[in-house]
């Protein structure tokens, strides 16, 4: 049976759900933290209150987007059998809390559209309660943080008492439409490739290339091989803003490998830098100083990109 108790990470009045026993897990569902389960061995003792706050933003802003429960743990022990999804305290202070206020502001302004319902309506927050919604350590956070967003133009906001009311505006849904199509490049499996197609290079890219990227659970694209019905050049831009990354290779200098590469550079996407090594020297002056993947054969080729994949832009 459900009972009254205090949130043991923001102290606040919160309804302790249920436990399971066997994984020593108790659930809580808190107004400010949202739902999610502890388990027995966290030691939440030892974090200060900005660490408190940090794990609170991160518990608060799954809610909003309607993930379902994670459990927080100490440390990850395999043996153990859990209900929902677990993450470690430490994990979700130090790698989900937004280490530049550029991005503790897009995601307030996330918060805020996922609350709302209708273009122009008053969403109410109270900063008590509500402080992880602008990833916030403390009331002074929230008010300068509000004030910024108000300043760009991206929300109005007023208090009434300890209430905040705050609306997007125009330029706010824009920036929301913004971020919702980077995430969607984020969500992508799509690699695109970029190379010379020479048929020399045919098994450098089937074992190479597509083998490498492929079984880092992307899919490659080489656009040769795709069907179309558009013209070649339109083609081939709508497919590099589909895609999560860019693979360029240039053995062979083409022109169009730059030009694709740079593209992708310019949109803000990662690419990564392969040529022949017997060709690396010929690499213009423009790309020489990226840290390009240099590969003999499709063998050498294929450990190389695999790695840098898994290491650089892994899928989560």
């Amino acid at each position: 049976m459900a009972e009254q108790v205090f949130c043991p990470i923001c102290g606040q009045d919160c309804t302790h759900a249920r436990k399971d026993g066997r994984a020593g897990v108790s659930f809580f569902d808190c107004p400010t933290c949202g739902k999610y389960g502890i388990s027995r061995e966290a030691d939440l003792y030892v974090l200060s209150n900005e660490e408190k706050r940090k794990l609170s933003a991160y518990l608060r802003e799954r809610d909003i987007r309607g993930d379902s429960p994670i459990t927080l743990v100490e440390t990850v022990n395999s043996e153990i059998s859990y209900e929902t999804p677990i993450i470690t305290v430490r994990v979700a202070i130090s790698e989900h809390f937004p280490a530049q206020v550029s991005e503790r502001l897009d995601r307030i302004l996330q918060n805020i559209y996922r609350r709302s319902t209708y273009p122009g309506e008053k969403i109410e927050f109270t900063i008590d309660r509500d402080f992880p919604v602008f990833f916030a350590e403390n009331v002074y956070a929230v008010i300068f943080l509000a004030n910024t967003l108000q300043e760009k133009g991206l929300i109005s906001y007023s208090f009434v008492g300890k209430t905040v009311e705050v609306t997007l505006t125009e330029a706010g849904w824009g920036r929301i439409a913004e971020l919702e199509r980077g995430e969607k490049q984020k969500e992508s499996r799509q690699v695109f490739v970029a190379m010379s197609f020479n048929s020399s290079l045919d098994e450098v890219w089937k074992e190479g290339f597509q083998k490498a990227i492929d079984l880092t659970g992307y899919k490659a694209l080489r656009m040769d091989f795709k069907e179309h019905n558009e013209k070649i050049c339109d083609s081939i831009i709508a497919e590099i803003r589909k895609s999560r990354f860019l693979v360029a290779d240039f053995t062979d200098h083409r022109g169009g490998v730059y030009y694709e590469a740079g593209f992708a550079k310019g949109l803000g996407m990662e690419v990564i830098w392969t040529c022949r090594e017997t060709d690396l020297k010929n690499t213009h002056f423009d790309t020489r100083q990226y840290n390009h993947i240099p590969w003999n054969d499709e063998k050498d080729l294929f450990e190389k990109l695999k790695r840098r994949i898994e290491a650089t832009i892994p899928i989560k």
